[in-house]
């Protein structure tokens, strides 16, 4: 058996999206001093903050090179403040809707996109509500009052979340690698327009509701462990897939069985983050959850490193390294195992 262990973090390695990549760090200063400078004079006073996977430490390097930075913005008022929650938005989206030629209102946000590749999405709440709460603005810029809403949303709660799900620095460090490893996971498995990629906070909370740090002592005189990743995954797997239930359909007049499962984000007000996937999506996604708990089993059974790391490459994709064939390991291996000549 093995657990490539030293594969799986040199993956991480590659994967991994720097907190302190220059680049995105820039591009998010640049439009918070482009907001500080247009914000019209209308506008309620407002704190930024970072959100999204860069802000919880989990973000991973887009396969397509686009890369998302999360901006949010606590507006000092109430959601009765102003008339409609596009009101709002396009405070934001009138200071920088000439910073570049791509400027958009979209329902959750407005973004900004960068020719090379970069977009910044600033998402807008009312902070400072009667109960207490923090809503987030949601319509586009010409979407009639009945498509518009104050949502119920704390970035801020959930960020505090995640990155104090354990309490030991070095627990924390494998439930990040875990939720990395599955983002990079699906965006080489889920390819097709319309298979229902599961979102990125979809897998965080997978991973955040159903993990267990695993690890194996490899020195019982001073009681040294390591941590098994691929232990942990396959932990996830199992227990996450034991959720599913079934439900029912009518195609064609008659009844098709689906499964079902839902995803509660950790924050409130713990909305279920696989709402949108329709029942074929759904079956997609676990079929695909079933395949790689399978291949991370296969892996782990090999003797090889260099045969279960090509196994899980097929998963992971080809940042995933394969160490060279050690013909030794085998023959070890085989040495020890008695024949029945010899029993």
């Amino acid at each position: 058996m093995t657990h490539c262990q030293k594969q799986f973090e040199e993956y991480h390695g590659k994967i991994k999206l720097s907190d302190e990549d220059e680049i995105l760090r820039e591009k998010r200063d640049t439009i918070i001093k482009r907001l500080n400078n247009k914000m019209p004079s209308a506008a309620k006073p407002y704190s930024t903050f970072n959100q999204g996977s860069y802000a919880m430490k989990t973000g991973v390097k887009p396969l397509d090179g686009n890369y998302d930075i999360d901006l949010g913005l606590f507006f000092e008022m109430a959601t009765n403040d102003v008339d409609t929650p596009v009101e709002a938005k396009k405070w934001v989206y009138d200071a920088l809707v000439d910073h570049t030629n791509d400027v958009v209102m979209k329902t959750p946000c407005v973004t900004v996109n960068y020719v090379a590749g970069y977009h910044v999405d600033v998402t807008i709440y009312a902070a400072q509500n009667s109960d207490n709460k923090v809503y987030l603005a949601k319509g586009k810029l010409n979407s009639s009052k009945e498509n518009q809403s104050w949502d119920e949303s704390n970035p801020k709660d959930l960020i505090h979340t995640i990155r104090n799900k354990y309490a030991v620095q070095e627990d924390r460090k494998q439930f990040r690698r875990l939720i990395r490893y599955l983002k990079r996971w699906k965006d080489e498995q889920f390819t097709q327009s319309g298979s229902g990629k599961p979102t990125g906070i979809a897998l965080t909370a997978i991973v955040y509701h159903h993990m267990q740090v695993k690890t194996e002592v490899v020195d019982a005189f001073s009681g040294k462990k390591e941590y098994r990743d691929l232990d942990a995954l396959i932990h996830v797997l199992t227990t996450f897939l034991s959720t599913f239930t079934t439900t029912y359909k009518i195609e064609d007049g008659n009844f098709v069985a689906y499964p079902h499962v839902e995803v509660k984000l950790p924050a409130s007000p713990y909305p279920n983050l696989l709402v949108k996937m329709t029942p074929k999506q759904m079956k997609t996604f676990k079929e695909k959850l079933e395949g790689l708990k399978t291949s991370l089993i296969e892996a782990k059974n090999e003797i090889e490193k260099s045969d279960a790391a090509l196994i899980l490459q097929k998963q992971f994709g080809s940042d995933f390294p394969i160490p060279p064939k050690d013909d030794g390991q085998k023959a070890s291996v085989r040495a020890v195992i008695p024949t029945n000549e010899s029993a």
